[in-house]
């Protein structure tokens, strides 16, 4: 590399980040370590994950590759778009992806402001993901990563050309097994750490819990519970205790299964039906983004997922409105659940996606 370029590292203390920066600094670049406070002090000591150990050990690492490192309050932009966008989407009868939402408004746009303040070039990310090059459009795509059992492609839908140009994913290519042998080879303390699975800022219980303890007052009001006719068959004390699907803690007697259908949070009802109730053969999304803004999908068949670990199924984007998006099933799908992201994909490539109405 003639020029030595910059890059700033998301460092979170894991493994993945670690190694991102061991490997962006062997090529060559000149590598920053940047780790983000989300927690509020009070649960930092608590969290599986973005604790103060998580801290330590990024700047340990940052110290055993012999880069800089900084740690920056992000505390208040994570609350505002991630914690208590969480809590008022459960409250309104939603189910929402709070890792989605991270990426959006957190991680990749703190770095991205941050890299600017630092004069770095490229941000970079322990991701698995890709970002290629296609040089037939001359655009940035965003492709599964060849490890299927860790790729997070799903989480990542949002991200436009200009921050791709920008992106640097180097574990894309790589798998786990072969990520923790590199770290061990370099002697990275937390070679062997385990990787977070729960949502950060639910330090304890389940986040039905978590919500229940921060949900406002107002928020928790009773309600009724109804199957297809409009019949009363129970009553709840909120909404936000609810989602699409759900069987298990609907406390309404009956013969047969029954689960979460509907949840109307303008009349604060929730609705029980069949198994069968839950398909729908078509679906409506917000907040809808392309990767590429010029590539026209609108009535080509892809894939999809509305679910992060799922086999995705085809449907077809039937039309586009702004940032609205109407979808059609090729056969009719079960717990397609309004909160969730819906993204689409033409083979191991992201096309794009949105939020489920």
């Amino acid at each position: 590399m003639s020029e030595k370029k910059r890059v700033l590292v998301g460092m979170s203390g894991g493994v993945d980040s670690s190694v991102t920066a061991a490997l962006l600094l062997e090529q060559g670049y000149d590598v920053i370590g940047i780790t983000m406070q989300l927690l509020p002090k009070e649960d930092e000591r608590k969290s599986a994950c973005c604790n103060l150990g998580a801290v330590n050990d990024a700047k340990r690492v940052a110290n055993k590759l012999g880069i800089p490192h900084y740690t920056v309050n992000s505390r208040d932009n994570f609350d505002t778009h991630v914690i208590s966008d969480f809590i008022a989407k459960y409250a309104d009868g939603l189910t929402p992806n709070p890792c989605v939402e991270c990426n959006r408004y957190i991680k990749f746009d703190e770095l991205w402001l941050r890299a600017g303040e630092l004069n770095a070039h490229y941000m970079a990310t322990g991701h698995y993901i890709r970002n290629d090059l296609n040089h037939d459009t001359n655009k940035y795509e965003i492709r599964m990563a060849l490890d299927s059992k860790k790729d997070q492609s799903y989480f990542l839908y949002m991200l436009n050309q200009p921050k791709l140009q920008k992106i640097l994913f180097p574990l894309g290519s790589l798998t786990k097994p072969e990520i923790r042998k590199m770290a061990q080879e370099r002697g990275l303390i937390n070679a062997n750490k385990p990787d977070s699975q729960d949502i950060c800022f639910v330090s304890s219980g389940s986040y039905k819990d978590y919500v229940k303890a921060h949900i406002p007052d107002e928020k928790r009001v009773a309600g009724k519970i109804v199957n297809r006719g409009g019949d009363v068959l129970g009553e709840h004390d909120g909404i936000y205790q609810f989602t699409i699907g759900q069987r298990k803690g609907i406390n309404v007697p009956s013969q047969v299964p029954l689960y979460v259908i509907d949840i109307d949070a303008q009349t604060n009802t929730v609705t029980v039906g069949l198994k069968g109730d839950l398909q729908l053969n078509e679906m409506k999304l917000h907040t809808f983004t392309l990767v590429d803004p010029d590539e026209d999908v609108v009535n080509k068949e892809l894939q999809l997922k509305i679910r992060y670990q799922m086999t995705p199924f085809t449907g077809t984007i039937t039309a586009i409105n702004g940032d609205t998006a109407s979808v059609r099933f090729e056969y009719p799908q079960e717990y397609v659940t309004p909160g969730q992201s819906a993204v689409f994909y033409d083979n191991d490539r992201v096309v794009g996606g949105g939020v489920i109405r």
